[in-house]
C-alpha cells in the first residue's frame, strides 16, 4: 500500500475516529502500543481504528510497515484531539450532536449484532427454492446477436423472405436497418437467458449459430435477429458462478430477514414508548 493511498484512507477514517474522543482510549487490561502524555493507545484501540481501513484492503492482510504507519496516524490523531479538548471543542453543541448521533448508531449496531443477528439464518431449502423460482440466475449458455430493425411489418416480412432465399444478413443491415446498432454492423451484444424481452428470449435460444428469427414486434418496430455466436458456460466456471450466486442469495436473504426483524422490534417499542415526529419543523 503506498503512502498516498494511506493518506487518502486516513482522511476517510479520521472523521469517524474524532467522535470517540481521547478519553475513550483507555483500557489498561490490554496491551499498550503507544503512550501520548497520560493517554494510552491499546491493542483494542488499534484494532478498532484498523477497521476503518479494512474496506480499502479488500480482504488482503496489512503489512508490518502499513500497521506501523497506521499506528503513527493514530498517535497523531490523539495529539490533535488532545489540543481540541484543551480548546473545548468537545463542549460545542454541534460536536455534542455529532457525538450523540454517533453513539446512537453504534449502540443500535451493537444491539442488532447481539440480539437480532444470531436469530437470522438461511436454510439450504430456502436457497434452493429461490434458484428454482429463478432458473435464469445462472447463465448456462450465451448467444451473440445481430439485428435488423425496420418500422413496418410489411418491410420486415419482405426482408425475412429475402433471408430465406439466401440474402446476406450483414448487407441487409447496411441497406435496410434503422436501428442504432447499424453503425456497429447490427451487433446487439452477448446475452444469457432472461436478459432479453419476451417473446424474443424464448425464440433466440432455440436457434442454432447462423440462424435468424422470424420478425418480432418490438416497441421500436419489427426486428429480425441472427445468432452469430453461441457458447455454453464451461462446467468449472459454471460451478464457480453457482457458488457465488448461492453466497449472494444467502447474503441478500439474511439482509431482508434482518431488516424485517429490526422493523418488528421498532414496532414493538413504539407500542411501549410514545413517539412524536414533527415533520413540519424540518428545514
Amino acid at each position: 500500500m503506498t503512502r498516498r493511498i494511506l493518506r487518502f484512507m486516513a482522511a476517510f477514517a479520521l472523521g469517524g475516529f474524532f467522535f470517540l474522543g481521547a478519553s475513550q482510549l483507555y483500557s489498561q487490561s490490554q496491551k499498550i502500543l503507544a503512550k501520548v502524555g497520560d493517554q494510552a493507545i491499546t491493542q483494542g484501540d488499534f484494532d478498532e481504528y484498523m477497521k476503518r481501513y479494512e474496506p480499502f484492503k479488500r480482504g488482503n492482510p496489512f503489512s508490518p510497515d502499513e500497521k506501523k504507519e497506521i499506528l503513527d496516524r493514530l498517535v497523531n490523531t490523539l495529539l490533535i484531539s488532545g489540543e481540541a479538548e484543551k480548546e473545548k471543542f468537545g463542549s460545542k453543541p454541534e460536536f455534542q450532536s455529532k457525538l450523540r448521533v454517533y453513539r446512537m448508531e453504534l449502540l443500535s449496531q451493537d444491539y442488532i449484532a447481539a440480539r437480532i443477528e444470531p436469530s437470522v439464518t438461511v436454510k439450504d431449502e430456502e436457497v434452493e427454492a429461490i434458484l428454482k423460482d429463478n432458473p435464469n440466475l445462472i447463465p448456462s449458455e450465451t448467444v451473440t446477436l445481430k439485428e435488423i430493425l425496420v418500422p413496418t411489418e410489411k418491410e420486415a416480412e419482405e426482408i425475412y423472405q429475402e433471408l430465406k432465399k439466401g440474402a446476406d444478413f450483414s448487407k441487409l443491415i447496411a441497406d435496410k436497418s434503422v436501428a442504432a446498432s447499424k453503425t456497429r454492423g447490427g451487433v446487439l451484444g452477448t446475452f444469457s437467458r432472461g436478459q432479453l424481452s419476451q417473446p424474443l428470449d424464448s425464440v433466440i435460444f432455440s436457434l442454432k449459430e447462423g440462424e435468424f428469427s422470424k420478425p418480432v414486434k418490438t416497441p421500436e418496430g419489427y426486428q429480425i435477429v441472427q445468432v452469430t455466436g453461441k457458447r455454453e458456460i464451461a462446467p468449472d466456471k459454471l460451478k464457480i458462478l453457482q457458488e457465488k450466486l448461492r453466497e449472494k442469495i444467502v447474503e441478500l436473504t439474511k439482509n431482508k430477514k434482518r431488516e424485517a426483524l429490526v422493523d418488528q422490534k421498532v414496532e414493538e417499542l413504539k407500542k411501549k414508548i410514545k413517539v412524536e415526529t414533527y415533520y413540519d419543523q424540518l428545514k
